[in-house]
């Protein structure tokens, strides 16, 4: 599967079973990030770094079948009705050949990413991976009442 288009803010790339990192949601071993930050590219939340990750999560990004190698991983908990502003991830764009993959493990249809300026609104399912695009204005709206938990990977050289 090729990259995005020009004109795509984002694909679904495809499904994704869930039932390990559901077993091991307990386990996961958060630290919060960010707290009273202003800036918008540092959205105060817990997430669990890739170098604290659970074998079972390492075991499910391999079987994800991405190609090329590890950028930044992570796992991202946003709290009830918490959203992430309106950025661009700029520092991304220096960085060649990377692509934006995002697994929904829980969400609910209140909880959407949104690409403003393109029109194009997006409530990311659990269990299907998708591709979306940093390098535009983007958004997370979050109406829900549940946390919202996204495992983020961040891949370079991406042949998938």
């Amino acid at each position: 599967m090729p990259g995005l288009r020009a004109d795509q803010c984002y694909q679904v790339c495809k499904p994704v079973n869930l039932e390990p990192v559901l077993a091991i949601l307990d386990r996961l071993p958060f630290v919060f990030v960010n707290q009273g930050s202003t800036d918008v590219n540092k959205t105060p939340a817990r997430i669990v770094k890739p170098d604290k990750f659970p074998a079972e999560i390492k075991q499910l990004i391999a079987d994800l079948g991405l190609g090329g190698r590890a950028g930044r991983h992570m796992i991202r908990e946003l709290m009830p009705r918490q959203g992430i502003a309106p950025h661009i991830d700029e520092w991304m764009s220096t960085e060649k050949d990377w692509r934006r993959f995002q697994l929904p493990i829980t969400s609910h249809p209140d909880i959407v990413m949104r690409w403003p300026d393109d029109g194009v609104s997006l409530h990311l399912e659990p269990g299907w991976l998708y591709e979306v695009r940093f390098d535009r204005l983007h958004e997370v709206i979050n109406n829900a009442p549940i946390a919202r938990l996204h495992l983020q990977i961040d891949q370079i050289d991406a042949t998938i």
